[in-house]
């Protein structure tokens, strides 16, 4: 009788596994089809194996999916057909690895792939992408995802020969990560003749909610590191609290074009607010309560400070706001500071003439530097309600560097903007409210 069982059993999960692998085949001939799964399915060969085409759309089923085995999905859709693999309504799908020998999610070769709406902890880093051997990976996008409680980084792509293209990362709650800890960890760190083996370009890292990144086994623990050679992207819209290191770090572009970071609302770091090093736009930013400065500046690997603008951001800082290291041989391109609003009892550390220019900042504090004209004005109390009411910055900006909307999205006037990140309407203060996306707590919340 208990042999019986066990075979019926056996044919039972048999008849599952090839009754999902055919939806699936059936789904994927043409493309475009829908195919659903469960934990009680043969998932893992689903997401390991090779039948999913471009267009089409797994749907996992509530439920926690858990496995021992190395999960590598290597799926390829095409531009404007990507793969998608989803959670499917009425409940949490959890993907759970029960050690961290292995990354819970390997992406190897896979393009145009978006993984949207589940929940990833345990393992060692979270999602590691990478391609298959020395090439590009583009059209990856990993959005609404919960990634937590990891033995790495949530996020890595830095695989040594990979170059990462065209990629999302939106909306995402990162949490409790370890080793490294980084919440993103973005392109390759140089070799040694100063060369960046694998790079992070024109891609979108936005709207994450990223913190908790500095327990016990945290290295580093950034929020979002993009590494030296990494160009052209946008970091815009995130909050991010709780790193052990800086909450944004950026290198330097190597000739291509600047990444921005802009729009993001940082506090309560363990180093400094937002560290980049040259070739970069910061603008739009709200940094209250860094461990280090509000906003760093020097040589990092091949990078020597250049070709920076920090423009309209609002700083709060115990020690000091914005700070440029003067680099051995030069500053390398321009460098704007403009229209900021500083409250720290050092605003800015900044040397003047070179490259430099310094122009309607305002805050309280005093300037290390011999200043100008419209470039310091530290007469602002440093009071909530002044800082609220916008005393003293209301219309005051420069009209000469734009910046674009505001940390919540308002558009600036085109004459008599305000100083800092936020534009106030007279007296009143903005409707300011940062875009978490809902969430469930969990327990170390």
């Amino acid at each position: 009788m208990g042999q019986a069982h066990a075979m019926r059993r056996l044919l039972t999960e048999a008849a599952r596994a090839l009754l999902c692998l055919a939806a699936l085949s059936a789904g994927a001939a043409s493309g475009g089809g829908r195919i659903e799964v469960g934990p009680g399915d043969d998932w893992f060969a689903v997401l390991a194996g090779d039948g999913l085409r471009a267009g089409d759309e797994l749907v996992l089923r509530p439920g926690t999916y858990a496995d021992r085995r190395l999960l590598t999905l290597r799926h390829r859709g095409a531009p404007g057909r990507p793969v998608v693999i989803r959670a499917g309504a009425g409940g949490e799908v959890v993907f759970h690895r029960p050690d961290a020998r292995q990354n819970s999610l390997n992406l190897v070769g896979a393009s145009h792939l978006v993984l949207r709406g589940f929940e990833i902890t345990g393992g060692s880093a979270g999602i590691r992408i990478s391609a298959d051997g020395a090439g590009t990976v583009e059209g990856i996008v990993l959005e609404d995802l919960h990634i937590h409680h990891t033995g790495g980084a949530a996020v890595t792509c830095n695989h040594e020969g990979s170059h990462y293209r065209n990629m999302i990362f939106r909306r995402n709650h990162i949490h409790h990560t370890g080793g490294h800890g980084e919440g993103f960890y973005l392109g390759c760190n140089n070799r040694p003749d100063g060369t960046a083996p694998g790079t992070f370009a024109e891609s979108l890292i936005e709207a994450n909610h990223i913190h908790d990144l500095r327990g016990g086994t945290v290295s580093q623990g950034d929020g979002i590191e993009i590494k030296d050679g990494s160009f052209g992207n946008i970091v815009r819209g995130n909050v991010i609290h709780g790193t052990n290191y800086p909450a944004v770090t950026v290198y330097g572009t190597d000739g291509g074009a600047p990444n921005v970071i802009e729009r993001n609302l940082i506090w309560d770091t363990g180093d400094h607010g937002i560290q980049a090093a040259a070739d970069a736009v910061v603008r739009n930013n709200l940094i209250a309560g860094p461990g280090g400065d509000a906003i760093h500046c020097r040589s990092h690997q091949s990078a020597r400070p250049g070709n920076l603008q920090l423009v309209h951001n609002t700083l709060v800082a115990p020690d000091t706001g914005i700070r440029i290291q003067r680099p051995e041989g030069g500053f390398t391109g321009p460098v704007i500071v403009a229209n900021n609003a500083v409250f720290a009892p050092r605003a800015l550390r900044v040397p003047v003439g070179e490259a430099v220019r310094i122009a309607a900042n305002a805050g309280a504090g005093r300037s290390e530097a011999a200043l100008a004209g419209d470039a310091w004005r530290g007469d602002i109390p440093f009071e909530q309600r002044d800082l609220a009411a916008g005393r003293g910055l209301a219309g005051a900006a420069h009209p000469g560097f734009p910046a674009g909307p505001d940390l919540d999205g308002s558009p600036r006037p085109p004459d008599g903007p305000d100083i800092g990140a936020l534009e106030f309407a007279g007296d009143t203060p903005p409707p300011f409210r940062p875009r978490l996306r809902p969430r469930r707590p969990g327990p170390e919340d």
